[in-house]
């Protein structure tokens, strides 16, 4: 896994073609926030102006949980933890030592597929800096051993958290925007705001409520394999959709493409999947699995779904089969909208009984 995203997703938004139908008045009320290396956007209707002091307070929120999670700041909760871990147990915030214990918890149940612990996979195949390279052998296999949740303590009482083995890093890049904006959340449904789109730069977003336009709020989900291509709308209400997928991350050598998403099971950058989308309760949940997703073979990812009746995916598999659509209700776009036309999306409504 890696700390960098690709942003896939478009948002609700208000004039371009690519977004969602604007409100009956012709706008909403938006609030934008840099941060986590992209823009954190708030979206209200328009009758909600008398929000936007709340909205504002709960979107500055993302500034604290930035400097909490980033492992580009020393002074940051995770890089203590991944400097001092293997020395001694190292006690972290409550909000902190919940996010890892969700992180854990979702890496059992993917079989491995998602895992925070593997920075120092990030970091050998040069993908923390964007400096991608294939490591030695040595190297790998040296990262590899220094991975895996089984390398972790946990103690509860004290919310400690130690390292069995040095060199263990945790990124929590493939979590951090979507626990962000359920953070985000919470704040605006404590301050009685109900109404709402909050989306970290597009690639994970989150929707409560309605927007005035429509039932629940309406989100494109882009076509990686095609620029300005769409596969299709969505309608989210009280749920998140995050969407993982290559697009320009990676490095090219001696003809072969390695994307910057790697699967923690072979340490390796993975080819399972060209794009992978996912709606689920929380943005914490959804961008986590959009990566397991992407890296999990499709058997995996259908077994997983079947015992997860909340989740819902859209997979892509290759740069000219259909996307698997399983448990959403994806509107495909206009046969126009897609260039060759004739190449429209075919679409399945699989049930969850």
């Amino acid at each position: 896994m890696s700390s960098s995203r690709r942003a896939f997703l478009t948002g609700a938004g208000l004039r371009s073609p690519d977004h969602a139908p604007a409100a009956p008045s012709g706008y909403f009320l938006r609030l934008s926030r840099p941060a986590m290396a992209c823009t954190f956007e708030l979206l209200l209707p328009p009758g909600e102006r008398d929000r936007l002091p709340a909205a504002q307070h709960a979107l500055e929120r993302v500034d604290a949980i930035e400097s909490q999670l980033t492992v580009f700041r020393e002074t940051s909760e995770v890089a203590r933890l991944n400097r001092d871990g293997a020395s001694r147990p190292v006690h972290v915030s409550s909000s902190l030592y919940r996010l890892l214990r969700l992180a854990r918890d979702i890496g059992h149940e993917t079989g491995g597929a998602y895992d925070v612990t593997c920075g120092a996979l990030v970091r050998c195949w040069g993908f923390l800096r964007r400096s991608g390279r294939i490591p030695d052998a040595v190297t790998l296999d040296r990262a590899r051993n220094a991975s895996g949740w089984s390398r972790g303590r946990f103690d509860d009482a004290a919310e400690t958290i130690a390292f069995a083995t040095p060199g263990l890093e945790i990124n929590l890049g493939s979590i951090g925007k979507g626990y962000a904006l359920d953070c985000i959340a919470a704040a605006l449904q404590a301050d009685g705001v109900h109404d709402f789109l909050v989306h970290a730069g597009h690639s994970s977003v989150l929707a409560a409520g309605d927007s005035g336009a429509a039932r629940g709020w309406i989100v494109a989900i882009a076509d990686g394999r095609s620029p300005g291509a769409r596969l299709g709308t969505i309608a989210l209400s009280n749920q998140s959709l995050s969407t993982s997928g290559i697009g320009q991350q990676g490095f090219t050598i001696d003809g072969r493409r390695y994307g910057h998403i790697i699967d923690p099971r072979s340490g390796a950058p993975s080819d399972a999947c060209v794009q992978s989308s996912v709606v689920a309760p929380s943005a914490a949940l959804s961008e986590a699995l959009s990566t397991a997703f992407f890296v999990m073979q499709e058997h995996e990812v259908r077994d997983y779904c079947a015992v997860h009746p909340m989740v819902g995916r859209v997979t892509l598999r290759s740069t000219v089969d259909a996307p698997v659509v399983e448990w959403v209700d994806l509107v495909p776009p206009p046969t126009d909208s897609v260039p060759g036309g004739a190449s429209t999306p075919r679409v399945a409504r699989l049930s969850s009984n």
